[in-house]
């Protein structure tokens, strides 16, 4: 049962992305299409990549790494003019959050399976 809670939010952000990826596809929208184009590029960054996966190694709440993601989506759309003083977008931010969020779920359910092996 510890194992369950352990697992269970890692994979309900991959199912979620996969949910969102289905779904864009489903429907055709084509601004989905094109964040997950962006996520396509960023999946091969690999600065991105092994932060990422850093992340849920060394993060066993896995609620602090996406909440401090949702708080920089937030920041970069609430805050006028910090999209352009930092040249992102909020499809950017949102692609790169996705990104690690798939990768650092990924390395959390391997931490936490190693843990309880």
């Amino acid at each position: 049962m510890n194992a369950i809670k352990k697992f269970l939010p890692n994979l309900l952000i991959l199912s979620s992305i996969v949910m969102m990826f289905v779904f864009a596809k489903v429907t055709n929208n084509q601004e989905l299409q094109d964040i997950f184009r962006l996520i396509d590029d960023l999946a091969t960054n690999l600065i991105l990549v092994i932060v990422a996966i850093t992340l849920g190694l060394l993060v066993k709440q896995y609620l602090y790494v996406l909440v401090g993601l949702v708080g920089a989506m937030v920041v970069v759309v609430a805050v006028p003019g910090i999209d352009s003083l930092l040249n992102l977008s909020a499809e950017y931010v949102l692609a790169c959050g996705l990104v690690s969020l798939g990768f650092s779920a990924v390395s959390n359910i391997y931490a936490n399976y190693r843990s309880t092996n």
